[in-house]
């Protein structure tokens, strides 16, 4: 069934449903309720604020219009049209449309009326705005145009033109609701629209399809997002914006362009700003904290504060301060009136104000003119005595109402908000003015009101109790009276005892609190004599309690707790709406389909109605085809829903009314259940949620979720049937919820409270019960002394509390006193101790106990150092924070300033000079910017690709063809290779010469033609030339400059490109910075070196110093230090200590160690080094030498004059010690050592000299390297900066560029596809005539063969006429007269043009008309009707022809036609690129302007004007030295090229003659030689004749002769041809009508049975889902898993069975046998004494089914099904599904070897012995279900099954056709010696794979095969090799699963066959006749046929 069918069946159901609903017309009218007053509006919705006039104001509350009229203070209702609430209501701010007050109503599609003041006349009605509701509109400042702005769901902004109720435009704003919408009042297109953390920009802006209404949504960037109520748009198009935080944001360009505070970032306003105005200047905002400022705005406009602090600080110019209230609306009373200041403001803390913002003169008092709720009334009391109306909001305040005045009597608020109260009646209050109320801060408030006299009342606060931490949340009374029971949000409730005492005042006394798993959110009271209370939570949790009572001070002396668990029960509601919905829907499901069964039962038995004999499978027909529809889970909500309410019923049931998904239904709860007893749709109350109740008499009065009440009259029988009911639309359907409704005590009034804030009083005109009546007047005497203090301290102690605390400070006083005395015995151990401590102080030190000895448990050790970890941990969390805040800005600074930094910088200074060198500050350029790079390279190549100029498709140049020769005539129109075997040698040569001097002549023309196409155009230069000379022209010393007016752009100038400029100016920057960097870093390290060196140079010489004399001493040069703060500032990044000191508590629990050795020490002073072995050595040689005794070294000459004074060094007193004991070796040997530590000293001096010296040296030449850097590096800044310019102007005109570019893009594609299509035709031109010049050869041919069959014939003109007679394309059909006119016209025509055309007799002289329709005597019949055979080929070709020409006509109109649009579309793409070039020169001037910095010097200055007078250098044109010298070169390249050229024309100028020499002598020869041919020509034949014509005549006559030689033969093979295939198409025909009607009968049945299968496990499907539904178990796969793999199992064999029976079919063969062949012995002979025999064949044993299966897979699978399905009709009832299976898997096996053997035979003999095998198969249990009868069925249907096997394939033709297939294969392939070989191989392959093994060795094989090979010539037995036969034939049978071909067989025949051949081929001629020729094609037809 289709789904419309479907979808159509759903809708008649639903109707049926709808019409099956029962419609109870209500039992009670309209006006049993109506609206008496209301005494609040909802004044927390924005600008719910309308004044008319100047006395009238209008707000919204509900679903009623409230008009207040100022002077009285009197308040009038409307109520609207459709009753679906108010959106919004506003009024036309132009003087013409002031009187109109605009209502937008909410509901289904809802209406915006435009109303007339004060007539309520609707001017227009606005309609299809909003799907649900409106929250707010605007009229722009002209009052024409109107903007409505919806809600939930669509958000759609509609501008209207409201005057007509136009829709100027409309979009969709935004996801969350807008608050308001504000018309620019400067710009008429411009508005904006704001809310739910959004503001929106709109523009009105003229398209190319239209006006457009365009949003921009601002962004708030760091300033966070905000609920904005107020906006103002600036003449400058910026917008003004209040924010949450009471700021004004200023908006330009949708962002915020800095925020405006107060001095100090004080906010404007404490609270958001709700509306903002400007005049003259002055910004005026009012704010939600009461006040309303004005600000002088031009200090605004002038503040430029900076980027990183984007803040406008200023003060007020005037404030004024409304009151305590929260301003949400304002209204001018005279909006036109300059000199009127006043306002009349709404407040949203409940009430509506007069104020006067006068800034000229002394405002006026502001006044409040109407109070009310601010928010949700949340609870309702009326007095049991008197007509009031208590109320109790949200905000804290209670309010007393008189209802039979309608006024407001008391008002009073808390310090805290409230929650619920009690008006207590008169059987607990004897005076009926006692009040309980219960507040969110946990107290319970006592409260009397006093009445004195007449409106003069006051509300006494008598007692506070707080006996919860949590807020209190409902209050009750128990029905006798006795107890008052409070709910609080910390999951408990306490009860209190309630009495009258004395001074009539009612006295609370607490008597406990029972704990709840949840909180409590309503209550009810069982009717019995105990006070049980019943509980709903607000998690689902409902909860039954017996109260005691009493309750003894003992039992709560310590604990106020009183709960008693047996006492208590509980259940919780579990959601069932889900389930319940999917049972509806199962049901209606079901309905469904058995009315569809239904209606498919009516159809069959019409049907059998009207065909009485039809056979109808009723299951099949009635079967449900639908798809069975996916169910969606069950929803349980993650949140329970709560209990708004319940009651006891009549039924002992729990009546609960749930919120959330699980509303609308009515649930009946019990104890001890799981899941709700019973639950009951609400009539037409689906998904409502039911808020309050209230009951009167049979009345029951619903309090809805979308502020609608609802009166149903209670069914008596049925307390849940509530379809009797009217539902009345009273309070706002968003936020209207309906939390109470209570009745008066004299039942005359219903009043209804709402979270709208709304109070409406009714009057009730059903069943009065009244409550309580008036008292006498009770005065409290000493009222104001019972007054009592409220509790304002939020920590104040429960009722709990102060138990608890008076336990504990119970518990304190024993332990502090416990502590006393252990103290006291503390102190006196404390005293002995110390007095043995100090005796012990007077013995030995050895005697004395060590301080740890003295500890007497280790347990106080413990807990002194627990108390010191306690302290240190303290200690170390204390500065945790310190630690972290300087850690944390460790790490800022590091990421600020170094963390970037390629390299630290350091300043590097001299050794010795005063010079330093610093070094660069250089930021990394990191991984992002190698990432950034490649990205924009890889962008740079794609935007050259896309780049591209897409080059043009030029029109296809005509390359000539090679042309086909032509047909060749002499052959008449026959196959030539038919004919061409039968020429003799000579002719054969002469055939091929024929040929190949046509090709020759072909191939000539077809190369001069090209050559002619090459040949250049002598009046044109050469391209090559033209393109060189084009490039000179354009290139060639012309440089543009790019100032110049026709300066190209380059393309590839994008923003790309630049960016890639930018980026490689940045990394240059980078490296010429971080080269120096390098470089200096390399000098530091150098200069440490030099430092160590001097330090070892330092030591070496303190060394040497103590060794010379003083005098003798040489110092080093000065050498600077090193400052590590400068040079290595990176070491102050280390940090060398770590926080706290390293001490532990072990070090200090015993005080052994002053705190100075605890803190970590410096590192101990290195010690002095050892003294090496040359220190040794110089200090003994500085004593044995006596060198201390030098004070002063002499001078060399000195010292060489005392050496010389010395003895000799031969002389003993040279050795020898004087008294003193100086000797002279002693003083030469000391002179010696000093002068070689002096020497020493003096290398170390003046080495460290030099490489102080070259250190500064090179530091100086750094400072060098340093300006040049630094100069590179400020030119490439400046340089990145001009990049940076030049990058925003191709930034901002990208888009415009690649517009552009796409244009002319397109138009390029546009025009090439125009030039490819015209291509594409003129090639199907060049084709068409290449056609019509083969149509034309085939006419000629024609007619050649016409002329060459008839000409000489004594009928040739007759014959002609016929012939020539012309075709005529049929004419379109016209009337009857026209085209009798138009045939006798064309009749006549004919005539006459044939006039001429007679037929002459040889034997008459006298002319005679001949008719055409008749052969004329003596005409051969075979003549005659080739000539109209021949005219019809002329006809049919001719007809062609002229299609064709049509077709090249058609295609030349096309192409001109083409041509025009290509021209067309190449004007575009001119156009397009010249607009590109435009844009990009102005672009280009652009660039131009921008400056640019070049460092020049004067040698690159060149002045080309004579004189010393300089020019202005701005006019100086900056050229490339390289392109100036390159110019320069090319001046003496063009002179070289010129004399080249002018050499090169001399050598062709010679060349030239040179080949008109060589042309005129070829002339000459041509001219002899052709004079040369005539001659021998006219020698030979004795005229000059064409060659061609010659030897085609030749050919014609050979061929005539041969034909007519064969013709007669052949027409008598024909005609037996014919004969054979008359009959063969008889029987083809015969057979596939029979094979048709057979295959459609399987085909029917087939489909039937699949069906009715299908159908069966569609239906089985269903049960078993069904059962799944009711019973989910577990998915097991297993069984699914196993049966899927067995049929792709079976389906892949099946697959290979198809494959090789369609391999079968196409080749003509028998079936496949693809198993063994059945043993010869077990072949039953088809005899009639086999009927009579006794026993069975073995073929029919029991064992049968063991052997190997005979059919192939596919049958198997056939005959397996027909089983199976008989012996589930037999078996199903008493076996399994497995049993079945097992069991007709070995019958099948059984009965297939059976129909395989007999071939489709059954006999009563073969049934017989079929029954008694499967007697013995079968378990005997089965047996007696089984019947001959069906048996014989069975069997014939397997019979039937297998008969596909029998084919009427003829196996002559079969074998002839793999004959001609091998003998194709091998004429493809090539290089095969041994041809007998292959074919003989090839043949018995392919005779194995398609004939059964009996055909194949049967004698009829051998003998057809043997008539194909004897008249082959190719077969040459000596080349047969039978043993290579069989090997490869085996092989090739084994490798294609051939397992029944063996190597005997095919031995055999191979035999046979080389015998016979070998005796044909000796006794055979071996010479080839013309004869023999002939009689090989007709043996091949004869076997053909």
């Amino acid at each position: 069934m289709s789904e419309q069918e479907v979808k159509e069946e759903e809708e008649e159901e639903e109707e049926e449903e709808t019409e099956n609903i029962k419609k109870i017309e209500p039992s009670f009218g309209e006006d049993i309720i109506d609206l008496n007053h209301s005494f609040g509006y909802d004044c927390k919705r924005f600008f719910n604020l309308v004044l008319l006039g100047e006395r009238t104001l209008v707000f919204a509350s509900g679903d009623y219009l409230h008009y207040f009229d100022i002077p009285t203070r009197k308040v009038t209702f409307r109520k609207t049209v459709f009753g679906g609430g108010i959106g919004f209501i506003t009024r036309n701010e132009h003087p013409d449309f002031i009187h109109l007050l605009t209502v937008a109503e909410n509901g289904v599609k809802p209406t915006i009326f435009i109303y007339e003041y004060p007539s309520h006349g609707v001017r227009i009605k606005l309609e299809n705005a909003a799907k649900a509701c409106f929250t707010c509109g605007s009229y722009n400042s002209t009052g024409e145009l109107f903007a409505s702005q919806a809600g939930f769901p669509d958000f759609m902004l509609t501008i209207w033109r409201w005057q007509t109720g136009d829709v100027l435009l409309r979009s969709k704003s935004f996801q969350n609701n807008i608050l308001h919408v504000h018309f620019s009042h400067f710009n008429p297109i411009l508005l904006a629209s704001c809310g739910l953390s959004h503001i929106k920009f709109w523009k009105m802006a003229n398209t190319f399809t239209g006006l457009k209404l365009k949003g921009d949504l601002g962004r708030f960037g760091k300033t966070d997002f905000s609920d904005i109520y107020a906006i103002y748009m600036l003449p400058d198009e910026n917008v003004i914006s209040g924010c949450e935080w009471g700021n004004m944001l200023l908006w330009e360009a949708g962002l915020i362009k800095f925020e405006i505070t107060r001095k100090g970032r004080k906010p404007c306003h404490t609270k958001p700003i709700t509306r903002i105005t400007m005049d003259e200047g002055e910004v005026m905002t009012v704010g939600m904290d009461g006040f309303v400022r004005i600000w002088y705005w031009e200090t605004v406009d002038l503040a430029d504060p900076p980027d990183e602090d984007r803040f406008v600080e200023i003060e007020p110019i005037y404030e004024f301060k409304v009151g305590d209230c929260e301003i949400r609306g304002l209204q001018k009373i005279k909006p036109f009136d300059r000199s009127d200041f006043s306002y009349y403001a709404q407040d949203g803390s409940g009430g509506i104000w007069f104020c006067d913002l006068n800034t000229y003169d002394v405002p006026k008092t502001p006044e409040k003119l109407y109070s009310c709720h601010g928010g949700k009334v949340i609870a309702a009391q009326t007095s049991p005595v008197s007509t009031h109306l208590m109320t109790l909001g949200e905000d804290g305040k209670i309010f007393l109402f008189d209802y039979s005045t309608n006024t407001l009597v008391l008002e009073k608020k808390f310090i805290s908000r409230g929650s619920d109260f009690l008006w207590l009646s008169t059987k607990i209050s004897s005076t009926g003015l006692d009040i309980v109320a219960g507040f969110e801060d946990g107290i319970l408030r006592q409260l009397v009101l006093e009445v004195r006299s007449g409106r003069n009342m006051n509300l006494h606060l008598v007692r506070a109790i707080k006996a919860h931490v949590g807020p209190i949340t409902k209050l009750t009374v128990n029905p006798r009276q006795t107890c008052l029971v409070v709910s609080s949000a910390d999951k408990s409730i306490f009860v209190y005892n309630i009495k009258d005492k004395d001074n009539n005042m009612v006295h609370i006394k607490p008597m406990g609190f029972v704990t709840l798993g949840a909180v409590v959110n309503c209550f009810n009271w069982r009717n019995d004599e105990f006070s049980t209370i019943l509980m709903g939570c607000k998690t689902g949790e409902v909860y039954e309690y017996a109260i005691p009572n009493r309750v003894s001070d003992e039992q709560t002396f310590l604990s106020y707790n009183i709960t008693d668990a047996h006492k208590l029960k509980s259940t919780r509601f579990v959601s069932v709406k889900s389930r319940i919905r999917r049972d509806q829907r199962r049901e209606k499901i079901k309905r469904r389909k058995e009315k569809k069964r239904q209606r498919k039962l009516a159809e069959v038995e019409k049907l059998k109605a009207a065909n009485p004999g039809l056979q109808i499978d009723l299951e099949t027909a009635l079967a449900d085809s639908e798809e069975e529809e996916e169910e969606e889970p069950l929803h349980i909500p993650a949140v329970p829903n709560p209990v708004i309410w319940l009651r006891y019923t009549s039924d002992g049931t729990i009546w609960s009314s749930i919120g959330g998904f699980d509303a609308g239904y009515i649930y009946e709860l019990l104890f001890g259940y799981d899941e709700p007893y019973k639950c009951t749709m609400i009539a037409d109350g689906d998904d409502c949620e039911i808020h309050s109740y209230l009951t009167i008499e049979d009345y029951l009065i619903f309090g809805l979720v979308n502020g609608k009440l609802r009166i149903n009259r209670i069914n008596p029988n049925d307390f849940t049937d509530l379809r009797d009911y009217r539902v009345f639309p009273m309070h706002d359907s968003y936020n209207g919820i309906i939390k109470r409704i209570l009745p008066s005590y004299d039942g005359n009034y219903i009043f209804s409270i709402g979270h709208d804030g709304n109070i409406f009083s009714y009057n009730w005109r059903g069943p009065k019960v009244v409550q309580g009546g008036p008292l006498e007047m009770v005065v409290y005497a000493n009222l104001k002394d019972l007054h009592a203090e409220d509790i304002d301290d939020p920590a104040h102690p429960s009722l709990e509390q102060e138990k608890i605390y008076a336990e504990i400070k119970r518990k304190e006083e024993a332990a502090a006193a416990h502590d006393r005395k252990v103290l006291a015995q503390i102190g006196e151990l404390q005293v002995k101790y110390n007095d043995i401590k100090s005796d012990m102080m007077t013995l030995d030190e050895e005697l004395m106990l060590p301080h740890r000895s003295l500890l007497l448990d280790e347990r106080i050790t413990k807990q002194i150092k627990d108390e010191l970890q306690a302290e240190l941990d303290d200690v170390r969390e204390d500065l945790a924070y310190d630690l972290e805040v300087a850690d944390v800005g460790k790490t800022k600074l590091y990421n600020h300033f170094l963390k970037n930094l390629e390299h630290v910088p350091i300043t590097v200074s001299g050794v010795n000079k005063d010079i330093k060198v610093s070094s660069f500050r250089v930021e990394k350029l990191g991984e992002e910017f190698q990432k950034i790079k490649m990205e924009i390279e890889e962008r740079l190549s794609m935007e050259a690709a896309k780049r591209r100029s897409i080059e043009p498709i030029v029109a296809e140049e005509k390359i000539p063809s090679m042309p086909e020769p032509g047909e060749e005539s002499f052959f008449f129109g026959r196959n030539p290779n038919a004919i061409i075997p039968r020429f003799s040698k000579k002719m054969l040569r002469l055939l091929r010469r024929y040929r190949s001097r046509q090709l020759y002549e072909i191939d000539r023309i077809y190369n001069w033609e090209r050559m002619e196409l090459c040949k250049p155009d002598p009046n044109k230069n050469h391209p090559d030339d033209e393109r060189r000379i084009a490039d000179a022209e354009k290139n060639l010393g012309d440089y543009k400059l790019k100032i110049g007016f026709d300066y190209e752009p380059r393309a590839t100038e994008t923003v790309t490109y630049k960016y890639i400029e930018v980026v490689n100016a940045r990394q240059s920057h980078f490296i010429t910075l971080d080269r120096f960097n390098k470089e200096l870093f390399q000098l530091r390290k150098r200069k440490w070196y030099l430092y160590e060196y001097i330090e070892e140079a330092r030591k070496r010489l303190k060394r040497l110093h103590e060794y010379l004399p003083f005098a003798n001493r040489e110092y080093l040069v000065p050498i600077r230090e090193i400052d590590f703060a400068e040079e290595y500032p990176e070491r102050n990044l280390q940090e060398h200590c770590k926080p706290g000191c390293g001490i532990e508590i072990a070090d200090i629990l015993y005080l052994e160690k002053k705190v100075e050795e605890l803190l970590p020490q410096p590192p101990p002073p290195a010690f002095e080094e050892k003294l090496s072995v040359r220190d040794r050595t110089e200090q003994s040689l500085y004593k044995s030498l006596h060198a201390f005794e030098v004070e002063d070294l002499p001078d060399i000459k000195e010292i060489l004059q005392e050496i010389d004074s010395y003895p000799g060094f031969t002389e003993s007193e040279f050795f020898e010690r004087n008294e003193d004991g100086f000797a002279p070796w002693l003083s030469v040997a000391r002179y010696q050592w000093l002068i070689d530590l002096i020497d020493e000293q003096n290398g170390l001096v003046l080495k460290v000299k030099n490489r102080v010296k070259d250190f500064d040296r090179d530091l100086e030449e750094m400072i060098a390297i340093r300006c040049k850097a630094m100069y590179e590096a400020e030119y490439m800044h400046c340089f990145m900066i001009t990049l940076n310019q030049e990058l925003n102007i191709l930034r901002d005109s990208e888009e415009i560029e690649n517009q552009l570019l796409f244009n002319a893009d397109e138009a390029m594609k546009t025009r090439n596809e125009m030039q490819a299509v015209i291509n594409t035709k003129n090639r199907q031109i060049e084709d068409y005539k290449k056609n019509v010049d083969k149509l034309n050869e085939q006419i000629l041919s024609v007619q050649q063969k016409f002329m060459s069959t008839c000409k000489g014939h004594k009928f040739f003109d007759f014959l002609r006429r016929i012939f020539k007679k012309r075709w005529r394309p049929p004419k379109p059909p016209k009337a009857d007269d026209e085209s009798s006119e138009s045939s006798s016209s064309d009749e006549s025509s004919t005539e006459d043009e044939d006039a001429d055309a007679k037929s002459i007799d040889s034997t008459d002289m006298t002319t005679i008309r001949l008719d055409e329709s008749h052969c004329p005597t003596g005409l051969e019949r075979s003549t005659y009707d080739l000539a109209f055979q021949l005219r019809a080929e002329r006809h049919a070709l001719e007809k062609v022809l002229m299609e064709v020409q049509k077709g090249i006509e058609q295609r030349r109109a096309d192409v001109a036609e083409l041509s025009k649009t290509m021209k067309f579309h190449e004007e575009v793409y001119a156009r397009e690129k010249e607009t590109l070039l435009v844009f990009r020169r102005k672009r280009q001037q652009e660039l131009n302007k921008i400056n640019i910095s070049v460092i020049l010097s004067m040698d690159q200055l060149q002045h080309f004007k004579p004189g010393d007078t300089y020019l202005d250098l701005s006019r100086a044109i900056l050229f490339d030295a390289n392109h100036l010298v390159a110019l320069k070169d090319r001046v003496s390249q063009l002179n070289e090229e010129t004399q080249e050229t002018r050499r090169m024309h001399r050598i062709n100028v010679v060349h030239l003659r040179r080949m008109n020499t060589d042309i005129n002598f070829m002339r000459g020869e041509i001219t002899r030689l052709e004079s040369a041919i005539k001659q021998e020509m006219i020698k030979k034949f004795g005229t000059v004749i064409n060659l061609d014509e010659l030897e085609e005549e030749v050919l014609r006559r050979y061929v005539f002769d041969l034909e007519t030689s064969a013709e007669e033969e052949f027409r008598l093979i024909e005609k037996e041809i014919a004969k054979k295939k008359l009959e063969l198409a008889n029987l083809e025909e015969e057979l596939i009508r029979e094979t048709k009607m057979h295959s459609e009968k399987l085909n029917i049945l087939t489909v039937l049975h699949e069906e009715r299968n299908v159908l069966y496990s569609i239906l089985k499907a269903q049960e078993k889902n069904f059962e799944r539904w009711m019973q989910p178990h577990k998915i097991n796969l297993d069984r699914d898993v196993e049966k899927l793999t067995q049929i792709h199992k079976e389906q892949k064999e099946t697959i290979e069975c198809l494959e090789r029976e369609i391999c079968t079919l196409r080749l003509k063969s028998k079936p496949l046998q693809l198993f063994h062949e059945v043993v010869k012995g077990d072949i039953i002979k088809k005899t009639d004494e086999q009927d009579d025999g006794v026993t069975c064949s073995k073929t029919l044993a029991p064992e049968a089914y063991l052997q190997r299966m005979e059919p192939d897979q596919f049958t198997m699978d056939r005959i397996r099904k027909v089983v199976q399905k008989y012996f589930a009709q037999w078996f199903n009832r008493y076996a399994t599904s497995d049993n079945i299976r097992n069991n007709a898997k070995k019958v099948t096996r059984y009965l297939a070897q059976a129909a395989h053997t007999f071939e489709g035979k059954m006999t009563e003999r073969i049934l017989d012995c079929i029954t008694q095998s499967l007697e013995s198969m079968m378990p005997k249990k089965y047996l007696m279900h089984m019947s001959k009868e069906n048996l014989e069925k069975m069997f014939r249907d397997v019979l039937s099954a297998y008969d596909y096997q029998s084919s009427e394939v003829n196996t002559d033709e079969l074998i002839s056709s793999i004959y001609h297939n091998v003998l194709s294969t091998l004429g493809q392939t090539k290089s095969v010696l041994n041809k007998t070989q292959f074919i003989m191989l090839r043949l018995f392959e392919q005779l194995i794979e398609l004939l059964p093994l009996d055909e194949f060795q049967s004698e009829k094989t051998t003998r057809l095969l043997m008539q194909l090979l004897a008249d082959d010539s190719q077969i040459d037995p000596r080349c047969i090799n039978v043993d290579d036969i069989v090997d490869k034939t085996v092989k090739y049978a084994r490798e294609n699963l051939l397992d029944s071909i063996t190597a005997m067989p095919i031995r055999r025949l191979a035999d046979n066959l080389d015998r016979e051949l070998s005796t044909h081929k000796a006794g055979a001629v071996t010479k080839c006749t013309f004869e023999t020729v002939r009689k090989i094609p007709s043996a091949q037809n004869k076997n053909k046929f």
